[in-house]
């Protein structure tokens, strides 16, 4: 087994055992809060509300996932300025993507570029009106690899989010991400809810093969006592042709 092979599996074991054990999640939302389909407003109040605002909700990508970019002794990026997609390019660099839009569901959402927290996981903008966009993996435009978009589905401070309805995508919907003056359209190839401890990490941030996007929020039922969703809606999209 080459050593490049054998980092790569110790990364992924060490995704799935972080995730199982330490019930990570995308958001969290308290019985009692408003449906999906009724207009964002504030979350009520309850001894069974969510983490605390503020909280960067971080999840699903420790440090040395494959994809991840070196970090330091704390968990965070080294040499934030460039992604190593970028290294080595001979292309120009295409803009960083700014907005997300998705007709089928209504949503436009502002994309802001977000990196690795210091426990290790991607982090998210703590409004879920705002997605965040692994800026340490390829751009939308790049000839190869996968773009991850995430974004919570709530949370105790903003209320439910837009991506609440990202599980009533169906295969053949278009979703729209804007770049500086480009725009890229991708069409949907699958939606799916998986358990956390079930994640492909290394297909999700792959930076190889054909160029493609996830689209990821919490989802599932809620549990009270740890206060995390059990499973993440995941939305494959392929550029369109």
């Amino acid at each position: 087994m080459s050593l490049t092979s054998s980092r790569r599996r110790v990364a992924v074991a060490l995704a799935a055992a972080l995730l199982a054990g330490a019930g990570t999640a995308w958001a969290t939302r308290p019985d009692g809060t408003p449906t999906p389909t009724q207009t964002r407003q504030p979350a009520p109040t309850s001894q069974a509300a969510p983490t605390a605002p503020g909280d960067p909700g971080r999840t699903l990508l420790p440090a040395g996932t494959p994809g991840a970019p070196p970090t330091t002794g704390a968990g965070r990026p080294t040499g934030a300025a460039r992604s190593p997609a970028d290294v080595g390019r001979t292309a120009a660099i295409p803009a960083m993507p700014s907005t997300l839009g998705i007709a089928r569901i209504g949503v436009r959402m502002t994309i802001l570029p977000t990196g690795v927290a210091a426990d290790g996981q991607m982090a998210l903008p703590p409004d879920p009106a705002e997605v965040g966009w692994y800026r340490y993996g390829p751009r939308p435009g790049d000839g190869a690899g996968s773009t991850v978009l995430a974004a919570h589905i709530d949370s105790a401070q903003y209320g439910i989010g837009p991506l609440a309805r990202l599980g009533e995508l169906a295969p053949g919907d278009v979703i729209t991400v804007q770049s500086g003056r480009s725009s890229q359209r991708y069409v949907v190839s699958s939606t799916r809810h998986l358990k956390k401890s079930s994640l492909d990490l290394a297909s999700i941030f792959a930076r190889a093969g054909p160029p493609r996007l996830h689209l990821i929020t919490c989802g599932g039922d809620y549990d009270r006592q740890s206060r995390h969703y059990e499973q993440n809606v995941i939305v494959l999209a392929l550029p369109a042709p």
